[in-house]
C-alpha cells in the first residue's frame, strides 16, 4: 500500500512538472534558478499530498456506517467499515508520521481488535454496541480538543453515509 501511494504520488508530481515545463510562455532566466525550482517543486509537493483532515473524513463516513450496519443486524458490515477506517488512514504513516502515531493509538483503544467495541460487535450486542459507539465519539472529540481542534466534534449522523444494505444478514466471523 505504502509503494503504491508513493509511486502515485511520484508520478503526479512528475506529470505537473512535465506539464508546467511544457508552457507556451518562454522562461524567465531570473527564475529558473535551484532554489525557486525547488520552491514551485515543495508547493506541488505539498498539495498533492494528501492531508491529515482529508483522510479523517473518510473516517468519520466509515465509522457513522458502523452504526448503521450495527443497527441493521450486517456485523461482518460493521466490522469491515471499522477496520476499514484505519485503511482511510494508512497514507498518514508516510504524510504525517507524527499525527499517526497518535491516530494508531486511537485506533488501537477504539476500533481495532479486542477494543470494546470490537467485542460488542462480536457478541452482537447492540446495547454494548452503543455504549462503546457512543465512548468512542467521545473519545474522538477528546482527541480533537487536545490536538487544538476543539471546534471539531463529531457527533453520529443522522443517516447513513452510503448506499448500502446495512440490514443485510452477517456474522461477525464472516468479515474476513
Amino acid at each position: 500500500m505504502k509503494k503504491m501511494f508513493v509511486r502515485a504520488a511520484v508520478t503526479f508530481v512528475s506529470l505537473l512538472l512535465l506539464t508546467a515545463g511544457c508552457s507556451q510562455t518562454a522562461p524567465n532566466p531570473a527564475s529558473t534558478g535551484t532554489a525557486d525550482l525547488t520552491n514551485k517543486v515543495n508547493n506541488i509537493v505539498a498539495k498533492a499530498i494528501p492531508r491529515f483532515s482529508t483522510q479523517m473524513k473518510g473516517v468519520s463516513d466509515s465509522f457513522d456506517n458502523v452504526y448503521y450496519a450495527a443497527k441493521g443486524g450486517n456485523w461482518a458490515l460493521a466490522k469491515y467499515m471499522a477496520d476499514l477506517a484505519n485503511n482511510f488512514m494508512s497514507p498518514t504513516q508516510i504524510t504525517k508520521p507524527q499525527l499517526y502515531s497518535l491516530w494508531a493509538s486511537f485506533d488501537k483503544a477504539n476500533l481495532a481488535a479486542g477494543s470494546p467495541l470490537d467485542k460488542a460487535l462480536n457478541s452482537k450486542d447492540f446495547s454494548a454496541f452503543k455504549t462503546a459507539y457512543n465512548d468512542v465519539i467521545s473519545n474522538c472529540n477528546s482527541c480533537h480538543a487536545s490536538q487544538g481542534f476543539k471546534y471539531i466534534q463529531k457527533v453520529k449522523a443522522g443517516a447513513p453515509v452510503t448506499n448500502l444494505n446495512f440490514s443485510a444478514s452477517s456474522e461477525p466471523g464472516d468479515f474476513h
